[in-house]
């Protein structure tokens, strides 16, 4: 990043509310231009959303409860004047914090937790385009649960939901993954299994999604405290 101003526009859709509606893996240092105080405020409100994730963990909310929190905490930190600059923001103020707690394994293991947890109810707000897509990007082998083949598995995956305690799976929402991809439902019981695959409901994707990413930031992490 050249600490100069960015021209660059944003290429993901945007809110109404000017709080950017897609995500970011970070994969890469983006080659931007930014003015110096756009540098230090972009931090600053980042932080300031993952301390209010730290405290609201700490104060042991309920997910539906982190999931407000973490949409009003967007709302009035992540915002930007220029709705085409908010994408920007989401991903200058990632990587200069990235670069202040890479630093020691404190700072990177809370740095870790709290980017994490942001990821997590933010994938939770997006559409399932979103969720294909960056499965696709993370590397993750997926298949789409056909109708047919939902339709023959039916019985099995109503019964494994609600044994779980689950929503009944629609042929629309569900895939198909290795079950080495989802260890913790597996355990759980929370997926019907067959011929080496999970059958995943929608609303949990995420489950595996979650940590593929953080495994990529928490190498990154480790690299970017070598470089410096």
């Amino acid at each position: 990043m050249e600490v100069m101003r960015s021209q660059k526009k944003a290429s993901s859709a945007l809110t109404s509310s000017n709080v950017v509606s897609t995500l970011n893996l970070y994969r890469s240092a983006p080659t931007l231009e930014v003015r110096l105080e756009d540098f230090e405020r972009f931090a600053v409100d980042r932080l300031l959303v993952l301390r209010g994730i730290s405290d609201g963990l700490a104060r042991g909310k309920k997910p539906d409860e982190m999931e407000k929190l973490v949409a009003d905490l967007l709302k009035a930190h992540m915002r930007h004047p220029q709705a085409s600059e908010v994408n920007n923001k989401d991903i200058i103020s990632h990587f200069v914090l990235r670069l202040v707690y890479c630093r020691s394994e404190e700072l990177r293991k809370w740095f870790l937790s709290m980017e994490s947890t942001l990821f997590r109810y933010r994938f939770r707000s997006v559409n399932s385009d979103v969720h294909l897509s960056l499965m696709t990007e993370l590397g993750i082998l997926y298949k789409v649960v056909s109708q047919k083949e939902f339709e023959d598995l039916r019985d099995q995956l109503n019964l494994v939901a609600r044994s779980a305690n689950q929503p009944l799976p629609t042929p629309n929402g569900l895939y198909k993954v290795s079950f080495e991809e989802v260890p913790e439902l597996v355990a759980t019981r929370k997926v019907f299994i067959q011929k080496g695959y999970a059958y995943v409901a929608l609303n949990q994707v995420v489950s595996f999604v979650v940590p593929h990413f953080r495994s990529h930031l928490s190498k990154a992490l480790v690299l970017t405290n070598r470089l410096f």
